[in-house]
């Protein structure tokens, strides 16, 4: 699967001899949370998707001493609309499948760090970023989650709900990430911290922009000496 190569590809790039890179190279493990929201009370609407955890990992190395690139993978173990969602709850009713479904994030970074100031006694970098790939989803038991219904007129004149939007395994969307942040780096040897808040984005799921905010934390483990 595509985010399975790139997985290969983000680990592959941290880890290469620095002899072949002039530049720092640096890997961040983190955990974050998302508030995606995008509410309706349409039985056709996408659905109240719920606020959950993520898990994840980036990768990146300077070709400048402020100019990064890299990628990021996370991973979220709920990727589906909340309980109380009507659209949802209508297509439960109904009898039509809703496996559970986990949400593999994968894309392509860009960030610029700026000048290190010192807070609190310790040199903090603050950055920018800004990136782009794709939401993959997983989604357990026969490999469909129906998110909302349409009614269909049966030949005896009975009207019946039938699945419209449907997430399946590995269905893939386009996703851009943008957002701030900060790295103290090096506080212990190698290993510091970081933190930054990103807006994720989602332009056509399903003929609509799903937007939400993130929020991540972990640590920052750089070598190398910058150009």
């Amino acid at each position: 699967m595509r985010f399975k190569l790139f997985i290969f590809v983000l680990l592959s790039a941290a880890v290469l001899p620095l002899s072949l890179f002039a530049q720092v190279a640096d890997i961040n493990p983190y955990a974050g949370f998302y508030w995606p929201g995008n509410a309706s009370l349409t039985p056709d609407a996408v659905g109240d998707f719920q606020n959950n955890q993520l898990l994840g990992v980036r990768a990146g190395y300077y070709i400048t001493s402020g100019l990064e690139i890299g990628g990021n993978y996370s991973w979220s173990n709920h990727f589906q609309p909340k309980s109380t969602d009507f659209a949802s709850a209508l297509a439960g009713a109904a009898g039509l499948p809703q496996g559970k479904v986990r949400a593999n994030i994968w894309e392509a970074e860009l960030s610029y760090n700026f000048v290190r100031r010192g807070v609190f006694g310790y040199f903090v970098k603050p950055y920018v970023v800004v990136g782009a790939g794709g939401l993959t989803t997983r989604v357990g038991s026969n490999g469909t989650f129906v998110l909302n219904t349409r009614p269909v007129t049966t030949p005896s004149g009975n009207t019946v709900l039938v699945a419209n939007d449907a997430l399946h395994n590995n269905d893939t969307f386009f996703a851009f990430s943008y957002g701030a942040g900060a790295k103290a780096e090096r506080l212990w040897g190698p290993m510091g911290a970081f933190g930054d808040i990103r807006g994720q984005a989602l332009p056509n799921f399903f003929g609509r922009s799903f937007n939400w905010p993130e929020l991540r934390a972990g640590l920052t483990f750089s070598w190398g000496e910058r150009p």
